[in-house]
């Protein structure tokens, strides 16, 4: 059976790869990303054949942990129109439920009469976040606007467990306040994104063979191992990214400002813990994007889905918050919001003044 691929994003809760069969015998796809700490969690499933794949909107999902009653996914479609136009959204099936570090999950996804599943165990946070400093830097003009611009620079000191090999990745996620004159907060949304690593030689080593040149550095997803700093600590350099914050929620978002109102953010800095299956796949997917056709080796995937295609993991991550303080709207969108401000407040542990 020969297996084909390509990148989708799916949410911006999930990193899955939509793989199809070039068999004839139709088979499921199964795909999730389960986070610890949410207890909203996407499951995605397709059906294959042929060398096509089809999203399929009417399969019965489910999902038990620990053996005990299973919890239905709720198939998750929208409508949104935009210049006229209406367009028809399908992000998976919804499943709400708390995961906890060991805990024994099982997926699965019947259709006609085809079935797919997977078991999978909720991995412990092996890399604690210790200590977060930051401060502004200045980033030299780039593009068309000709401007330099002012981006916050984040040091973050991860401490390993001994003894064992572990597997991380570094994200963060931001939520933004909109706030009354009196305190009341009327609106929020939250955003998942990714930094700027390419200054960091743990996530970008200095050392690079031909063709990582050829290919170029490309750690999209910040994922490393702790190879560097078994059972010690390790300062992350980072910056703020420049591109993929503020998507059309967030612009709505701000439209609804009024004259008087505040601003806020909390920013929420994760080291999630990976089990070593999910580290190859998420390598898999970007050595799949840098694909140069002869030039590479045929890309492998990891899979653990049962009866179909696919992959099913859970993650656990070490958070570390940091709450802006409120700032009153100007009657404009800040697309730079935050990116000026010079003082935060830190809530989960005690970290030095710039």
């Amino acid at each position: 059976m020969i297996l084909a691929a390509a990148f989708v994003s799916v949410s911006c809760e999930n990193i899955v790869e939509e793989i199809w069969s070039s068999d004839n015998e139709a088979i499921l796809v199964l795909n999730a990303q389960l986070k610890q700490d949410d207890t909203s969690h996407r499951i995605f499933v397709n059906c294959s054949s042929g060398g096509r794949s089809e999203v399929v909107k009417d399969a019965e999902v489910s999902v038990s942990v620990n053996g005990a009653a299973p919890v239905a996914g709720v198939p998750l479609a929208y409508s949104r129109d935009y210049n006229g136009y209406t367009f028809e959204f399908f992000d998976g099936y919804e499943v709400t439920m708390a995961l906890s570090p060991g805990d024994k999950v099982d997926v699965k996804a019947m259709w006609n009469s085809l079935s797919a599943s997977a078991s999978i165990d909720v991995p412990e946070a092996c890399g604690l976040i210790t200590a977060v400093d930051t401060a502004m830097i200045i980033v030299p003009a780039a593009g068309e606007d000709g401007h330099d611009y002012r981006s916050r620079q984040y040091s973050i000191a991860v401490q390993d467990r001994s003894g064992e090999k572990n597997y991380y990745m570094l994200s963060f996620q931001e939520t933004f306040y909109r706030i009354s004159p009196t305190g009341e907060i009327l609106a929020q949304i939250t955003n998942e994104g990714a930094f700027d690593s390419s200054a960091d030689h743990l996530l970008h080593p200095v050392e690079s063979s031909i063709l990582d040149d050829i290919l170029g550095d490309d750690n999209r997803y910040n994922i490393f191992t702790d190879e560097s700093f078994d059972g010690a600590s390790w300062t992350l350099k980072v910056t703020d990214a420049t591109y993929g914050l503020y998507d059309e929620n967030w612009v709505m978002f701000w439209d609804d400002f009024q004259a008087g109102d505040y601003y806020s953010m909390d920013r929420v800095i994760k080291v999630y813990t990976l089990t070593f299956e999910e580290y190859v796949y998420l390598k898999s997917i970007m050595a799949a994007n840098n694909d140069l056709g002869f030039m590479t080796e045929p890309v492998i995937y990891a899979e653990n889905v049962d009866g179909g295609l696919g992959f099913v993991t859970a993650m656990t991550p070490s958070a570390y918050t940091i709450k802006f303080p409120a700032e009153p709207y100007a009657g404009e969108i800040p697309i730079n919001a935050y990116r000026y401000v010079e003082k935060w407040i830190y809530t989960d542990s005690e970290v030095p003044e710039e």
